[in-house]
């Protein structure tokens, strides 16, 4: 017994120096807080200009001038590689001269825009990279400056990536810089916004609650790419903006805050309550009754929520990359029972001081961090020896049971997502069992993992 608590003990001190210099949830307020998991940080993370150059390549009428090194148009153009698009939309790139770089492009960026006003450019997105921002050119005071000289209406995300660490805020900052360009408008009381799906998105399962909404009377507009410029100019429209997406929380926040219009977040919420809530609040504002719409999807929901809890409790947990919000997830896993040990953010979005707030409140301080090369993080979770690990790891021969493919949920919401999630979850756990079982008979030992009911 001695001899299995000293080995114990040596195993914990191991896995606590490769953790040491991580910090807890408590500790971290941005994403600048977030350390990466080990030294090997090849290949990296995605520049978030990638991201917006996607983003307003899909948006119809929509042009943009993306302002920095030659570097940064030559990968913008892997991913928008036209300079006009299909609907007459340009799609320019401004390349920095070396005295550009030390001494700034104001004069260059306006002459810019004037060139893109008179070609016919409707609204511009101007996405300004690394160097502007390094030395601080004044992308605002350029658009106010130029503004009244032209019939486009300009906006602007800025996004070096030294800043902006990995891809996520190539998304939410571009669509919160997109609200720009709406104006406030007589309410539609029939009329909602679903901020964070594309208005047909065929591969992904739509919930359940949209085509209700439609059924009983309600217009819906979907804000997000592959939508038209058009639906983001009349979107100040909307009684109420319905959250499917991370990305477009910051958004919404706001459009209340300049354009009165509510919102109900339905992304960060997995628990039966939670949607149960949201669901009345959106009834009640419409004046609406949901009868049995939902009830069967509800009542699977809630009876794999009970089964969950009797097999998940006691179980730890991390997160590895490729998880879509891990923080509400960890609170939600956190009410079923489980332990939060580990979490990957690959960004610490603004909404998430809240949920971080409330896992903490409820005695739990994971640590953070970037995971960005499986092959020198493995050992280091398989030291910390998890129940299971939500997320990507590529190696055949993990040890830890995974719960993948938790990209699937994008754009999903409501009881019909929980259900999904818990389906697997629990699916990951009864292979667990299994083996657990078949080691026990066969071996006298688990086969790998420390889970147990």
């Amino acid at each position: 017994m001695k001899e299995l608590k000293e080995l114990k003990e040596l195993k914990e001190l191991k896995v606590l120096k490769d953790l040491k210099h991580l910090k807890g949830l408590s500790s971290v307020k941005s994403g600048t807080g977030i350390k990466f998991l080990t030294p090997a940080v090849s290949p990296g993370s995605h520049c978030p200009m990638r991201i917006a150059s996607v983003i307003v390549k899909d948006i119809q009428g929509l042009s943009s001038l993306l302002v920095g090194t030659q570097e940064c148009a030559t990968h913008s153009r892997l991913f928008n590689p036209h300079p006009e698009g299909r609907q007459g939309e340009l799609h320019w790139l401004y390349t920095l001269s070396d005295q550009e770089v030390v001494f700034g492009c104001r004069e260059g960026v306006r002459d810019a825009l004037k060139k893109m006003d008179q070609a016919g450019a409707r609204a511009i997105l101007l996405i300004a990279t690394c160097i502007p921002e390094l030395i601080g050119e004044d992308m605002e005071g350029i658009i106010q400056e130029i503004q009244p000289e032209l019939s486009a209406r300009v906006t602007y995300v800025m996004l070096g990536q030294f800043k902006n660490v990995s891809h996520p805020p190539g998304s939410w900052k571009t669509m919160k810089a997109l609200g720009l360009l709406m104006e406030k408008k007589a309410m539609d009381a029939r009329r909602i916004n679903v901020l964070g799906r594309a208005p047909e998105e065929d591969h992904i399962p739509e919930p359940s609650l949209l085509p209700e909404l439609v059924r009983q009377g309600i217009a819906l507009r979907y804000l997000a790419p592959g939508a038209s410029l058009e639906d983001l100019q009349n979107a100040g429209d909307a009684a109420l903006n319905l959250v499917v997406s991370p990305y477009t929380q910051p958004l919404a926040v706001q459009m209340q805050e300049e354009l009165g219009i509510p919102y109900v977040s339905l992304h960060h919420r997995y628990a039966v309550k939670d949607i149960d809530q949201a669901y009345g609040d959106i009834a009640q504002r419409f004046g609406l009754s949901w009868g049995d719409a939902f009830a069967e999807e509800r009542w699977r929901a809630l009876a794999l929520e009970n089964q969950a809890q009797q097999r998940l409790g006691g179980l730890r947990f991390v997160c590895a990359p490729r998880v879509d919000l891990p923080i509400p997830l960890s609170v939600y896993l956190t009410g079923l029972g489980m332990e939060s040990l580990l979490l990957h953010l690959e960004e610490y979005y603004p909404e998430d001081k809240d949920h971080a707030r409330e896992l903490i409140s409820r005695g739990y301080d994971p640590l953070i961090c970037r995971m960005v090369n499986e092959e020198a993080e493995l050992p280091i979770l398989q030291k910390l020896n998890p129940d299971l690990c939500f997320g990507y790891m590529s190696y055949t021969d993990i040890r830890i049971p995974c719960v993948a493919n938790m990209m699937d949920y994008y754009g999903q919401v409501g009881y019909e997502r929980t259900r999904g999630l818990l389906t697997r979850i629990l699916g990951v756990a009864a292979k667990v069992d299994t083996k657990e079982n078949k080691g026990n008979k066969e071996q006298g030992g688990m086969a790998y993992g420390t889970a147990s009911v």
